[in-house]
This record gives structure tokens, C-alpha cells and sequence, in this order.
């Protein structure tokens, strides 16, 4: 099945950073005409010296940008974060834009059961500190009687501009490009939950409007299509990072939980069970247990024991990565009372949990092995505050935190992040390269004994921008009788790129699958064959769609 990807709008998954070094040219004033200096100039005067940078002065001095809109440094717990340049035009092959479901407040999150661990996830950090890998770009608060996450109060409202950093906040800087759409949202990223856009620049000049909606996904609207670069200055309490929950009761939490979500009460009792956790507990130390539960998942490739509901599937078997982990901690925290949400971008998933009075960032770990990333050296690492939780033995190996610096470790100069580039879907399903010498098109087979599956296949779009999602459907059956949970792997090809993945789902009792996978931002415009192939499994032979 072939699909077009000629007329696109590249964001590139490796970002080049600039940085604006606001070079001051020092005149040196009161140089008088010394005796015997001939035709009344000193030989040895420099009427001009460069004076190189200081961003320790730039905060001492609160000076400004050029545009004298943004501080032209910030000091904050990582280090001193030097302003971008605001007058940089956008950058074309990196731009946030909408135009999808997913770019809008109707995004929604279906889970899988595909528990192996990602090698390689591709991330592009718009903040400095660098928060990889915790850009928050989708976050959702509810879940249907399907399982399918979603946004319960869907209505966007504005966000404002101004103000000052508190005391107890911390500062960051924004950068990112984006294509406006007349009068439609685009998805942009925060740093977290609850942060304020304290100043904003957007060059060239645009009328745009900033709006949030209930799980605080945010979006930018404007009234013309245009590329514009937007840098802002935000400010977000430093307790969101890392802090205990209050000691609160399930009563006062009540009035934060969403007005609707599908109630899955006989199955979340058997979580409860497994957990150890009630509401005859205080919610402080249900979260408690239930971050110690939900960190102590492995990942696996084998898919978990199936009981016919995928929530059953993953909380039970404590199998997954970062995405089932914060899927079945959502599910299990509205079920019992607590305030959720499950937060994704295109390299992590964690949660976030509400006392009352602050949202929560929490890491149940799961990382992928090793992050792609174009590092800027002049944007600081963030430090969190200490986590008020604990790991067990070795989980913590797994966490974001842990991920960021060994990819800081690994980084050699010129490489951007040591790894080869792969494409991620949103929901964290990673698009893993395949190994040296083998054609993703043709699957090694996990039986070779076995006779070939049949693979029906349906895609939705026929045209599809580089990093926007791709749909697709179908069936694996063998000899009439269905896969049913059996690796699918969405390939690509063409006669410039014989095949690359770019991503994986996993088939239902039915042998159904239906999910979407990114096209990645590096994949040169064209036509290309869209292909589902599968290795099979003990029951069902390998395959490949036609």
C-alpha cells in the first residue's frame, strides 16, 4: 500500500539549538592625547575591545535581550541558563503544527501490550534547563470503558502573560518554531504542570494567543497561517519536580477527580488486592505503594498473561515500560480517588498526582536504553529536587532522570547524542532500528517451521506529514484461525530507503491490531510502500502484508 509523503512539513528529530551570546563591545572612554604622540593618536590605544560573554554578569546586571523583552540570563537551581536569540527566524525543519486529531484537545491514548524494552527513543528539548527527557506535550486525565485515555474537560481557555517568579519557583527559557494555523489550536510543550508564561517574544511578528485545557495540554492559536519562533520565560513551583504528597484525605480530593471517566471497579478491586492499598488508607500513603507497585515493573518480551482486559494484563503481570506503567497507575488512581494523569511526549510517559493543591511530577521509570538528542552544551541539565520516593534495586536504572545522563555521558562532539536516529509514536512505541544486515521487509520467522500468516492491512491517510502519525488496521490470522498477541512491526519503503520501521503494535485476542506509528522527521519526502510485518510466534508463522 503506498502513501504519499511529498507535500510535507518537516520537524526534524534532531534539533539544532542556537544559542544568542549577547557579545558586548566595551568603549573605552576619557583616552586623551598622550605628549609626544604623533598626529595626536596613541600608538598603543584600542579605542574597541571585545569583552566575552558573561551570563553571571548578564544576571548580576539583569540585563536584557536585544529586544529587551526577555532577562538575558537566568539564574536557576541547575545554573545560569542563557537567553535564546529572540530575533532568529523560525526554523522550518522543526516546527510544532496541527492539522491532526492528535494536535487538538481530542487526542486520545489507546494502550498495548507490547512490554519489550525500546533501544533507542529520538527527543527534541525546546527548554533550557534541559528538562529531557520530560517535555510535557500530551497529557490525559480521563479513561473510557475501552481503556482508551482521553481529556474530560475538553474546553480550552486562555492562558496569560506576565507576572514575576516567586520565591519558591523555578525559571525556565522556551524555544520552539511553529506553523500557525488560521484560527486552529497547535499543540505546544510546558515544562510541567501548572507553569506561567512570564514573558513572550514571537519573531516575525504575529497575533497568537496562548490556551490550556483541563488536563493542561497547552496550544497556540493564531489568525493566519505562518511560521513564526516563539521564546518565552516561564516560572513553575520547584515542589512539582519532586516533593511529598500532602497528607490530605480522599474527601478533599474529590472535588480535582474528573466529572466523568468509566467506572472499571471489579477489575481495579483485584489491583487494589495486588497492591495492597484502600481507601480506609490516607491517600498520602496509597501513593506511596502504589509508586513502589508500579516502579517495580519489568520489561519483557514476551507479551503479559492475558485475563481479557488489558488493564488486568499489565497491572497483574507487572510487565511494561514507561507508557503501561503510567497507563495502569492512571486507571488504578482514579478508581481508588486520587487525582491522575498520564503524561507523554515522544521519548517518555510518567504520571503526575494531585494533593489538593499541586500537581506532582512522578517517574515510574521504564526509560528506553538510550536517547537521540542534538544536546546544546550551553543549556544546563536540569536538577530535580530530591525524589520522595524509592526505587527497587536497580529500577532507578530505568528512570528518565538516570536516561538524561547517560545520554549526557555517552555524548561525543559531533555525534548529537552518540545514536542512530529512530522515529517514536507519541504514546512512547518506539520505532527500533533493525539490526545490521537484515531488511525489515522480509521478518525472520520465530518458527520457521511454520507456513506463513495471512496479514490483512488497512491505512487510513494516504498523505501524511513527517512526524504526524500514521493510522493503520488490520488482521493477522493463521490457516482462519487469529494471532492473537503477536508483534506487528509498521514498516516503510521505497526504491531510496528499502525499509525502515517505524514502529510496533501488538494484535488483540481477535488478531486485530489498529494504532498509529510517526513517520519520522528525518525520512526524505516521496512515495513510499506502506508494509506490516510479523516474526509470528509458536502458533502463527511469519509474514508480511502485500
Amino acid at each position: 500500500m503506498t502513501t504519499s509523503m511529498g507535500a510535507v512539513r518537516t520537524r526534524s528529530g534532531r534539533q539544532v539549538r542556537t544559542v544568542a551570546w549577547l557579545a558586548a563591545l566595551a568603549l573605552l572612554a576619557g583616552i586623551g592625547q598622550p605628549a609626544g604622540a604623533q598626529d595626536g593618536i596613541h600608538q598603543g590605544s584600542r579605542l574597541h575591545e571585545f569583552v566575552p560573554p558573561d551570563p553571571n554578569e548578564d544576571v548580576r546586571l539583569a540585563a536584557t535581550t536585544l529586544d529587551g523583552n526577555l532577562p538575558a540570563a537566568l539564574e536557576t537551581p541547575s545554573g545560569i541558563a542563557t537567553a535564546p536569540d529572540p530575533a532568529k527566524p523560525p526554523d522550518a525543519s522543526h516546527l510544532y503544527t496541527g492539522g491532526t486529531t492528535d494536535d487538538g484537545p481530542e487526542s486520545t491514548y489507546q494502550p498495548d501490550r507490547d512490554t519489550r524494552q525500546p533501544n533507542i527513543e529520538n527527543y527534541e528539548d525546546p527548554f533550557s534547563p534541559s528538562t529531557a527527557p520530560f517535555k510535557r506535550l500530551r497529557a490525559f486525565d480521563t479513561v473510557d470503558k475501552d481503556y482508551v485515555l482521553g481529556v474530560a474537560a475538553k474546553a480550552t481557555s486562555v492562558i496569560s502573560i506576565g507576572g514575576t517568579a516567586g520565591t519558591d519557583d523555578e525559571s525556565f527559557y522556551g524555544d520552539f518554531s511553529v506553523e500557525l494555523l488560521p484560527d486552529d489550536l497547535v499543540r505546544i510543550p510546558t515544562v510541567g504542570p501548572g507553569a506561567r508564561v512570564l514573558k513572550m517574544h514571537v519573531s516575525p511578528d504575529a497575533t497568537v494567543s496562548l490556551l490550556h485545557d483541563g488536563a493542561d495540554n497547552w496550544f497556540i492559536r493564531g489568525s493566519e497561517r505562518k511560521r513564526t519562533r516563539v521564546v518565552m520565560q516561564l516560572a513553575i513551583p520547584r515542589s512539582t519536580f519532586g516533593s511529598e504528597f500532602a497528607d490530605v484525605s480522599f474527601v478533599e480530593l474529590a472535588g480535582a477527580l474528573p466529572k466523568t471517566f468509566a467506572p472499571h471497579r471489579e477489575q481495579a478491586q483485584r489491583v487494589f488486592e495486588a497492591i495492597g492499598i484502600s481507601q480506609s488508607m490516607r491517600p498520602k500513603q496509597v501513593v506511596s505503594k502504589m509508586v513502589d507497585y508500579f516502579r517495580a515493573f519489568q520489561p519483557s518480551n514476551e507479551p503479559p498473561k492475558t485475563n481479557n482486559d488489558i488493564y488486568l494484563d499489565l497491572a497483574l503481570s507487572k510487565k511494561g515500560v514507561c507508557r503501561h506503567r503510567a497507563f495502569a497507575f492512571l486507571v488504578t488512581a482514579l478508581e481508588i480517588g486520587i487525582p491522575a494523569r498520564m503524561v507523554v511526549n515522544e521519548a517518555h510517559a510518567w504520571v503526575e498526582v494531585n494533593d489538593g493543591s499541586l500537581w506532582h511530577r512522578i517517574d515510574l521509570g521504564g526509560a528506553a536504553l538510550n536517547l537521540d538528542q542534538s544536546q546544546d552544551p550551553s543549556r544546563p541539565p536540569h536538577q530535580p529536587p530530591q525524589d520522595p520516593y524509592s526505587w527497587p534495586e536497580g529500577a532507578e536504572q530505568s528512570s528518565g532522570q538516570q536516561l538524561a545522563q547517560k545520554d549526557r555521558a555517552d555524548e561525543q562532539p559531533g555525534t548529537g547524542g552518540g545514536s542512530s536516529s529512530s522515529s517514536s509514536d507519541p504514546s512512547g512505541s518506539s520505532a527500533t532500528p533493525s539490526p545490521t544486515g537484515t531488511d525489515p521487509t522480509q521478518p525472520a520467522p520465530s518458527n520457521p517451521d511454520l507456513p506463513a500468516s495471512t496479514i490483512e492491512l488497512s491505512v487510513v491517510e494516504k498523505t501524511v506529514r513527517r512526524g504526524n502519525t500514521l493510522r493503520v488496521s488490520g488482521k493477522v490470522s493463521q490457516s482462519s484461525r487469529a494471532c492473537a498477541n503477536v508483534r506487528v512491526d509498521v514498516v516503510v519503503a521505497s526504491e531510496e530507503t528499502p525499509g525502515r520501521v517505524i514502529g510496533s503494535l501488538s494484535t488483540d485476542e481477535d488478531g486485530k491490531f489498529e494504532g498509529t506509528a510517526v513517520v519520522p522527521r528525518d525520512l526524505a519526502a516521496g512515495d513510499y510502500d506502506v508494509l506490516v510485518v510479523t516474526r509470528g510466534d509458536k502458533r502463527c508463522g511469519a509474514s508480511r502484508s502485500e
